[in-house]
């Protein structure tokens, strides 16, 4: 799936491949029937979400906020990253080698999901 965001993508990013995690985590919480999904910035992590969830409208809301928002049946969650996340992502501009570069994206592809993402039930929004 890493390949296939690459090719739409145009590239490999901390941010597009954070994208597929946040997709990931949210198609395993997405019951059946229809649901709204809303992300609060405009950011290459939107490609990633949306290769995951193809099949569903993704709502732009720009608030600044690297969240997910997953509305179904009356109930809502919040994907997040985490705050040392974005960290780590940002380091990447600083990384000079390509090993280093990639070292750092297999450690996005492959941490726990815990370590990188805030996932947490909300009241559904109005």
């Amino acid at each position: 799936m890493f390949t296939a965001l690459a090719a739409k993508h145009g590239h490999y990013c901390p941010m597009s491949t954070l994208g597929l995690r946040i997709g990931w985590a949210a198609w395993r919480k997405l019951q059946a029937g229809s649901c709204k999904l809303t992300y609060l910035t405009r950011t290459c992590a939107i490609d990633g979400i949306q290769l995951v969830l193809n099949h569903e409208p993704l709502q732009i809301d720009e608030q600044g906020r690297h969240l997910l928002r997953v509305t179904d049946a009356g109930r809502c969650r919040q994907i997040e990253l985490r705050p040392e996340t974005l960290n780590l992502a940002a380091s990447y501009q600083q990384l000079t080698g390509s090993d280093e570069a990639e070292k750092l994206l297999k450690e996005l592809r492959y941490a726990d999901e815990d370590r990188l993402l805030k996932i947490e039930k909300v009241e559904a929004l109005q």
